[in-house]
């Protein structure tokens, strides 16, 4: 098996003095610009090869865009990658007409990202970094906090490249790092676990974890944002932007909370963990009501997925994706298969042998039992990911 790699990013602030920041606006105009280019070429002449876009575009990223030659290198490799990813995403279809939607070459703003490697910036001592731009380097503080510090200067994983973006007039500097991941356990069974929207994850050992803390303030936030925007007063267009991403933090913490502590259940036992495979379902499944397609949009199941898939990945916990088709519907004690079943959202009653259990409950025992058959394979949004 071949050895997988874990990537975790370090988001740090950076203090710049005035000649610095203009400095590094004016490099990610023309980064970004040059980036678009390069983009260009790779679209129109179907190349997503990172060397032979090389010799494509390299002359004109430094003359016309003036950047040094590692940063077209790194403008050429984001626009590689870019590229790529949408040739590769799955095809998109209007809801409407059914009519396939065409994929564009995909641009990129004159305030997106830098990207740098370990040529085109350096960390110093004292939390200081040096960054490459059009005029020369410029030297930043990094305002880190004893996680950022502690994480950052971790010796077991080594440092690589890095973004540099500019949000609401502030920079951010996000590192990355990489650390080889232990061979995965041999799993004497599996942790199933049903995700839902009500009930966020349920696992066969009758753990559940509610999502009532996230639908409670998603609607408080929606009812807030609401009342302000009828206010239209720079005050509240003052808070509206105070409020901004609050309410995303909040699920991305509640996430790696409750993935936290599957994988120590599955480590501590001993056992894999074994999901439902979602891809799609958003398109799926059918809504009615505005509320209803709210609560439905605002699922993140997928960063909660790769969660804990990536989790897993370092802890050695192994992983595997089930058919979720009839999960919801089939008896986990006589197996029989039927919507009738589903008595409601919360409960599960087969209307054969009469068998009564909470419905996540019995859905992630249907999991766990299907993984059995199931061959080990990492989650595919991982790798996109990572």
């Amino acid at each position: 098996m071949s050895e997988t790699v874990s990537t975790r990013t370090v988001c740090c602030k950076l203090a710049l003095d005035s000649a610095s920041n203009a400095a590094l606006r004016a490099t990610a105009v023309a980064f970004n610009r040059a980036a678009t280019y390069c983009a260009s070429v790779a679209w129109t002449q179907n190349v997503t090869n990172k060397n032979k876009l090389h010799h494509l575009v390299y002359l004109e990223s430094r003359i016309t865009y003036g950047l040094g030659s590692q940063l077209a290198c790194c403008a050429r490799d984001k626009a590689a990658e870019a590229v790529r990813a949408v040739r590769a995403a799955p095809e998109r279809r209007d809801k409407q007409t059914g009519e396939s939607i065409p994929r564009t070459c995909p641009t990129f703003r004159d305030d997106s990202s830098i990207r740098y490697d370990m040529r085109t910036y350096r960390l110093m001592r004292l939390d200081q970094v040096s960054l490459y731009t059009l005029g020369g380097r410029v030297v930043g503080q990094m305002d880190l906090g004893t996680f950022q510090r502690n994480t950052l200067y971790d010796r077991s994983w080594k440092i690589g490249g890095a973004e540099l973006f500019c949000r609401d007039g502030v920079w951010y500097l996000h590192i990355t790092q990489t650390k080889a991941d232990p061979a995965p356990d041999e799993p004497t069974g599996f942790l199933g676990v049903d995700l839902g929207i009500v009930t966020l994850a349920a696992d066969s050992d009758g753990e559940t974890y509610t999502g009532a803390d996230v639908e409670r303030l998603r609607r408080w936030y929606r009812a807030r944002r609401a009342a302000l925007q009828r206010v239209r007063t720079k005050s509240a267009k003052r808070h509206l932007k105070r409020l901004k991403a609050r309410q995303q933090r909040f699920q991305k913490d509640t996430d790696h909370r409750i993935s936290k502590r599957l994988v120590e259940t599955a480590k501590r036992t001993a056992r894999g963990i074994a999901l439902e495979d979602l891809a799609g379902i958003r398109e799926r499944v059918k809504v009615q009501s505005a509320d209803q397609r709210a609560r439905h949009s605002n699922w993140a199941f997928l960063h909660l997925r790769s969660c804990i898939a990536y989790k897993a990945q370092r802890a050695g916990v192994r992983v595997v994706f089930v058919d979720p088709r009839y999960t919801s519907q089939r008896c986990s004690v006589c197996g029989h298969t039927e919507r009738a079943n589903r008595r409601s959202q919360a409960q599960f009653c087969c209307v054969v042998c009469r068998h009564t259990a909470p419905a996540d409950y019995n859905a992630a025992i249907n999991i766990q039992r299907a993984a059995v058959t199931q061959p080990m394979v990492p989650d595919p949004t991982l790798q996109r990911l990572g």
